[in-house]
């Protein structure tokens, strides 16, 4: 792989200083303490939360959504004195490639203002030792950070080549999912060095082999554990909702902790869990994890406002199921009694599933029975998942439909006839800072497992969920919840 071409300074040695390698390891030391010095400064500055900077890239990025300006910036000014600091340090020629690489590293504390002299000065260290696979794997980072995820992925694989690097894979994993569009999880192309594996979900099988392999690497890494956590997440998405798939999410985040007390405060870990668990409707856990993550992350506004909107959302079920829509006079009295049977459709006649009341029903798969009743309520949460329906049977008893995988352009009104078929049932009670949060749900896989008003609905009420995770070390939009559409 041809390495872009570089920018030569004082910090390359120039001819000077002592030579040798005894002298070049003196050197680099005190060029990576200066580093070290400027992202300790980073990570002092009051304002700056840069592992959830809206803009930040593979790397922790600047915590303002455009190009600060280097007088007025802080950190902007820091970068700049120590890179004058580092020119003074020189290295013999055999040193060179290590010194640029803590000069890129530098360099990429202020992304919008470093990031291309970054890239520039990782090319000149691999055209000087292209064996250089920290090199390789910021080349990656910066790439990563400007939109060029094929070239990203290609400068993680040349990291690979050099040997063993639990973070180039897990970089490696986070790009392949990262890479490509449409329904799902993103994730598509070939693997750095060969055929790869094609669009889609090969790309996620592959992204989890990537984590798998970081693991191996060492497995009392946390972070390691958390992107194999991520990646099971992507493939439950993509591949069916498995529940499989779910359970060795759910084991890798938990791994995650118990090996790496640094992962047990990674917020970012909390987020994705609790988005699993709230699909899963686990809503205790879900809860739980977004106050975590929001007591993790102050300044960061995702979890927060997803914990609001999840509270809102427990909270409006439960009001709405007690009062049953808030229908009065006519229209309360519309829905109440018997649905007839005919209004099963497909699900009627001898040799379907035995009609059955909501309170015959027992807690997990109920096979061989549907349950039959009037629409109450529709309720859609931020984002869209689940699409909801407040359902009331025959005997007056209520329970929550939750649909999964429906479009956002498909829905049912009040006192529509809704079956159920096969039903699975889920007993909630959660409390969660002073609340109490009690109703029965009825959860649906697809709009197209129900049958309303007698037929099932049409094709395209059907639409996959879309998923993006977060990483504390990947692109910015990977923290959105599955939405509808």
């Amino acid at each position: 792989m041809a390495a872009p071409e570089g920018e030569a300074t004082a910090a390359d040695g120039g001819g000077a200083g002592d030579g040798g390698d005894g002298g070049d390891e003196e050197a680099l030391k005190r060029l990576e303490a200066l580093v070290t010095d400027l992202y300790n400064f980073r990570d002092s500055l009051p304002t700056r939360d840069a592992a959830h900077d809206p803009t930040h890239g593979p790397t922790h990025g600047h915590a303002h959504g455009h190009a600060p300006d280097p007088a007025q910036d802080p950190l902007v000014a820091e970068m700049e004195r120590t890179l004058k600091l580092m020119e003074q340090i020189h290295v013999s020629p055999e040193g060179r490639g290590r010194a640029l690489v803590l000069r890129a590293r530098a360099l990429g504390v202020a992304p919008e203002v470093g990031g291309a002299r970054a890239e520039l000065a990782l090319g000149h260290a691999l055209k000087l030792d292209p064996a250089l696979g920290v090199a390789w794997r910021q080349l990656g980072e910066q790439r990563w950070r400007r939109g060029d995820l094929r070239g990203a992925r290609e400068a993680f694989g040349g990291a690979l080549q050099q040997g063993e690097d639990p973070e180039a894979r897990r970089l490696l994993s986070m790009a392949l999912r990262a890479q490509g569009a449409g329904p799902g999880p993103r994730g598509e192309g070939p693997a750095p060095g060969g055929a790869g594996p094609g669009p889609g979900g090969g790309a996620l099988r592959e992204s989890l082999a990537q984590a798998e392999a970081a693991v191996r690497c060492d497995p009392r890494d946390g972070q390691s554990w958390y992107v194999l956590g991520n990646a099971h997440v992507s493939l439950f998405f993509a591949g069916g909702q498995s529940p499989g798939s779910a359970r060795r999410a759910l084991a890798a985040y938990a791994q995650a902790e118990r090996v790496d007390p640094a992962a047990a405060a990674n917020p970012d870990l909390h987020l994705n869990r609790a988005t699993l668990l709230q699909y899963l409707e686990r809503f205790q856990g879900a809860l739980e994890g977004l106050s975590r993550a929001a007591d993790l992350a102050p300044q960061w506004e995702e979890p927060r406002r997803r914990h609001q909107q999840l509270i809102g959302y427990l909270g409006d079920l439960c009001r709405l199921l007690e009062t049953r829509g808030k229908l009065r006079g006519k229209r309360r009295r519309g829905v109440a009694g018997p649905v007839p049977l005919p209004l099963l459709g497909p699900l009627g006649g001898a040799g379907g599933p035995r009609p059955s009341p909501i309170a015959g029903l027992r807690p997990g798969p109920n096979p061989h029975r549907v349950v039959l009743g009037r629409a109450l309520f529709s309720l859609t949460p931020p984002g869209g998942v689940p699409y909801t329906i407040g359902l009331q049977d025959g005997g007056g008893a209520v329970a929550a439909i939750t649909v999964y995988n429906s479009a956002p352009n498909w829905g049912v009104a009040v006192g529509d006839a809704v079956g159920v078929a096969e039903p699975v049932l889920s007993q909630h009670l959660h409390q969660h800072q002073g609340q109490t949060f009690s109703f029965v749900s009825l959860r649906v896989p697809s709009p197209l497992s129900l049958v309303v008003n007698g037929k099932r609905p049409p094709g395209h009420a059907l639409a996959p969920p879309h998923l993006a995770l977060t990483n504390p070390s990947a692109m910015p939009d990977e923290a959105t919840p599955p939405s509808r559409c």
